[in-house]
């Protein structure tokens, strides 16, 4: 029996800038260093953390992005590992930082090192998918421009789209203008976690609903003005909320949770989309008492694992009547005894997917190599290739072998 992807799916694995690179000066590598000693206390204590765990954890300089993953020198490795594990596709992002060191001034270095990584990606069959923003900015656009709730970032953004389009738009046929606006939104100024470490319900809602929807806007145009035949999407993370005992009330919150994290920040830009990006990784139940998962088989970073609800997400952005890539869906396993099993699930999800008629074309892996994990540092390890801290050699999982034969399954 045949296959029942399409013979042009995209096999891939996603990574970005800052966590990988190395080397970034932005408003999170400030960041880093004025709460590293903080942050290393900070160890979960809501679940089993892994105790083999511990150690890395506890160590302010691993919550430091510093070389993260050194890809900035290694990137010919980074596109050998893809090759090795017969990927097709490799979605990435740019470094704001990188390509405006400086206000107004466009840092030829830096686009070299994208363009040079482009062209060798495209050389060895690898399709780039390409994401222009992935949450950090450049230091003089915190301090100087006012940060995220800014206007006058609107027009520094736009600014560095606009450099970003004219040199690789007519190169990169595949583009993301934002990745996770929600979490963002969430983190930054809801919980209050991460840069800028504001709480307030209102900014957040207005970053979200408002900023996001217009910065989405400003990348659509700018691209499509450089390549009309470019396809711009966005990086929505969806999960499945699952009503708890299916309870009236519990599914009118499950109902309510999907519109308002699922739905509703996708119908703002529909008109701006010519697919959708998805990213994966949560199952939850939800009711009037809160939230209730009921498996006890978590990843390293304690997050209940349900792979195959990937399905109900599916199907639930179909109503959208785009193509729909998995631009992220993976966990954190360093002892790699979960990957395997996830990726076997997960086939299984999408080929059910297809089956009912989901317009799905394409699949990447988060991540393609162990990064840097944002607040939590280098103990989480996503990665289907692992990295030595010390010399940041290269070393496929076997569960990135795994990867490579489900995916020779179905070609």
């Amino acid at each position: 029996m045949g296959s029942i992807f399409p013979k042009d799916f995209l096999w891939g694995a996603a990574t970005s800038s800052h966590q990988i690179e190395g080397g970034n000066t932005n408003n999170w590598s400030k960041w880093e260093k004025e709460t590293a000693e903080e942050r290393a206390k900070n160890i979960p204590n809501w679940y089993a953390f892994p105790e083999h765990l511990l150690t890395e954890a506890k160590d302010p300089l691993r919550r430091i992005s510093g070389m993260a993953s050194d890809s900035l020198h290694r990137w010919k490795d980074d596109i050998k590992a893809m090759k090795e594990m017969g990927l097709n596709s490799y979605r990435f992002s740019i470094e704001w930082s990188r390509i405006f060191t400086q206000k107004g001034l466009v840092n030829e270095e830096g686009l070299a090192y994208y363009r040079n990584l482009i062209k060798e990606l495209k050389e060895n069959g690898i399709e780039p998918m390409v994401t222009c923003w992935h949450w950090t900015i450049p230091i003089w656009a915190d301090e100087e421009e006012g940060g995220f709730l800014s206007k006058k970032i609107d027009i520094h953004f736009r600014e560095y789209i606009r450099v970003v389009a004219e040199n690789f738009a007519k190169e990169v046929k595949y583009w993301m203008v934002l990745n996770e606006p929600d979490s963002i939104a969430s983190k930054s100024f809801l919980l209050g976690d991460w840069p800028p470490c504001k709480k307030n319900i209102f900014s957040a809602a207005y970053f979200y609903y408002f900023r996001m929807v217009e910065w989405h806007k400003i990348g659509y145009e700018e691209i499509k003005r450089v390549n009309p035949q470019a396809q711009v999407g966005v990086a929505k993370p969806n999960v499945y909320i699952e009503p708890y005992n299916n309870h009236i009330w519990n599914v009118g919150i499950a109902k309510l949770g999907h519109f308002l994290f699922g739905e509703l920040y996708l119908k703002r830009i529909l008109k701006y989309l010519d697919y959708i990006g998805l990213n994966y990784y949560f199952h939850m139940k939800v009711g009037i008492r809160g939230e209730r998962n009921d498996n006890d088989r978590v990843s390293d970073f304690g997050w209940w694992m349900r792979p195959d609800s990937i399905f109900n997400v599916l199907v639930h952005l179909k109503q959208f009547n785009l193509p729909i890539y998995i631009t992220e869906d993976g966990l954190a396993d360093s002892k790699d005894q979960y990957r395997k099993w996830w990726l076997d699930e997960t086939f299984e999800a999408m080929r059910k997917a297809l089956r009912a008629g989901v317009d799905l074309r394409g699949y990447m892996h988060w991540s393609l190599v162990d990064n840097f994990e944002w607040a939590e540092g280098f103990w989480p390890k996503f990665g289907l290739v692992e990295i030595d801290p010390e010399t940041f050699d290269r070393k496929i999982r076997k569960s990135g072998y795994h990867y490579r034969d489900l995916i020779n399954q179905e070609r």
